[in-house]
């Protein structure tokens, strides 16, 4: 079959990036913390939003229609005629419209009891919720109750966690807003603030050593603040994991107060809701701020979302099975493109903290992010690291799109000639799924080489004034290599390790494998299965055609 060409050097990208990125920096440093949330608003077209650590899976789906419910009973109805005499003769013909919405126009109620025991019930299970409930706080998501603490606590100076170079800002930021010192040492602090696990670089301190710290460094009249907004991930254990009820009743015993902060817009994808909790070392800790609180600062929105998203334990469970599974094909695939990053956090958090070595390489990974519409987190504005990135775990359909963008950034940084693809073929357009950049250890060879047709390749190709051939053409199912196995080695063996290959629907009717009467043995199934188990069937085994 007539095959899709393309030149040896693939094309730069030419785009007017510079001046772009310095005007999303800038805007980035305005308000009040620069935050990854931001980053979204910085794409023509937005695909899919890595620059936040929410839950890959999106939002609760029976969050969601019980949030839409809300809206079920609304009236609007048109009145007239009802006016006074005056204002009917004033305003002839006049028709006015007036709406029922009791979620909207009428005021929540103050407190939420089903909301608390659930709350109380997930965070404590059933035999701690009844003493939790009484020592829970909502607001207007985490910052809010962030804010409130720092306003709270005893005059004095803070600290942030010693153990990690940097956490989460918005601590900081409380804390200095109301005119706190910043000091090294949490025994000179009046207010510790720990992140555990710890955004953004997925450091993570286990119960016994968090405790230990904790009983070590704070001192008598000190409070204690520990943010496990990200540890719902870590998996159907994370209650055993986390600061323990028995331990934070044992701190007041010292005159040492623990609050535990949990941020439900991350675990349950719901930022625009905006809810957070914190549990208070004891009711009267818990009285102590919500007397210093805005009153309503949680909408009818969120509590109804929180609610219906605390009971479906399916989500959760698919949570803890997709996240870790998802953050490895990232990882493993950023590592195969660029084996000189580190790459830092637990396995089953929802981001990667990810080291390029060199600010020149953040800047572009950020770039080419935001040109596909993918946007990343750049941890040089908010956090200092102008090396470093973030990535949040993705659905493999959604970083493929990311990773494309990467593989396209590496070529152009490797190549100085601009080389357009060659023609398509005249197929279905069903048939050819799109010209991709591919790594070359993603693909799958069904079929063994002849080494002395390889070498003629190479020979052939090496004698050329205009290196052109044949695209590699490769199932997009599988990545399977249909055909064009000598080519790969000779892409192989001139070190290349980013390819462009035609990806073709294989299932395709109109795709054929073997014509008639040669080696009926081998179905389409056998050469899947063939490559998917690692293993090659011999040379020009099969034929294909459309």
């Amino acid at each position: 079959m007539a095959l899709p060409c393309l030149l040896r050097r693939l094309p730069r990208i030419h785009t007017a990036t510079a001046p772009l990125q310095r005007r999303f920096f800038l805007a980035a440093t305005a308000g009040s913390e620069t935050h990854g949330g931001d980053d979204i608003h910085k794409v023509e077209r937005l695909v899919c939003d890595f620059s936040v650590t929410t839950n890959a899976l999106g939002p609760v789906p029976s969050a969601i229609d019980a949030t839409r419910r809300l809206l079920d009973d609304v009236e609007v109805s048109s009145v007239s005629g009802m006016l006074s005499s005056k204002a009917w003769v004033d305003n002839e013909g006049l028709a006015t419209h007036v709406a029922s919405a009791p979620s909207i126009e009428h005021y929540p109620k103050r407190s939420d009891d089903e909301l608390e025991v659930l709350t109380a019930t997930f965070l404590r299970g059933e035999e701690g919720a009844k003493e939790a409930q009484q020592q829970l706080i909502f607001g207007n998501g985490a910052s809010e109750l962030i804010d409130l603490l720092a306003r709270a606590a005893p005059q004095g100076s803070f600290c942030v966690n010693p153990h990690t170079e940097v956490q989460y800002r918005e601590y900081q930021r409380a804390c200095k807003n109301v005119g706190r010192e910043l000091v090294d040492s949490p025994k000179d602090a009046s207010i510790i603030c720990l992140v555990n696990p710890n955004n953004p670089t997925g450091d993570f301190m286990e119960r016994d050593d968090m405790e230990a710290w904790i009983a070590d460094n704070a001192t008598p009249g000190s409070w204690v603040v520990v943010d496990e907004s990200m540890l719902f991930w870590a998996g159907p254990d994370w209650k055993e994991r986390g600061v323990s009820a028995s331990f934070v009743q044992s701190m007041v015993k010292h005159h040492i107060h623990v609050f535990l902060v949990q941020s439900w817009t991350k675990i349950f994808a719901c930022t625009g809701l905006r809810i957070g909790t914190v549990l208070c070392p004891t009711a009267e800790k818990r009285n102590q701020l919500q007397s210093m609180q805005v009153p309503w600062s949680v909408t009818v929105f969120a509590r109804t979302y929180l609610k219906a998203a605390l009971q479906d334990r399916e989500y959760l469970e698919r949570t803890w099975i997709a996240t870790p599974k998802w953050r490895e094909h990232m990882i493993s695939r950023l590592q195969r493109l660029h084996p000189t990053w580190i790459f830092h956090g637990q396995p089953w958090l929802s981001w990667v903290w990810i080291d390029t070595k060199e600010p020149e390489i953040a800047d572009s990974v950020y770039r080419a992010a935001l040109q596909c519409g993918c946007p990343i987190r750049h941890a040089s504005y908010g956090y200092d690291k102008p090396s470093v990135v973030r990535m949040a775990v993705r659905r493999p359909y959604d970083f493929s799109v990311l990773y494309q963008a990467l593989l396209q950034r590496e070529c152009h940084s490797k190549s100085n000639v601009r080389a357009p693809f060659g023609t398509s073929a005249d197929v279905h357009p069903s048939v050819v799924e799109g010209v991709r950049l591919v790594h070359i250890d993603d693909l799958k060879p069904h079929e063994e080489v002849l080494t002395d047709r390889a070498h003629k390749l190479q020979d052939y190709v090496r004698d050329l004034p205009v290196k052109i051939l044949p695209a590699i053409i490769v199932d997009s199912r599988y990545q399977v290599v249909i055909d064009g196995h000598h080519r790969l080695e000779l892409f192989r063996a001139a070190g290349m390790t980013i390819v462009p290959a035609v990806s073709v629907n294989y299932e395709h009717e109109d795709i054929l494998v073997n014509p008639t009467g040669v080696r009926p043995d081998i179905s389409k199934e056998v050469v899947i299965g063939t490559a998917i188990r690692g293993k090659t069937l011999a040379p020009k085994s099969t034929q294909h055609m459309v």
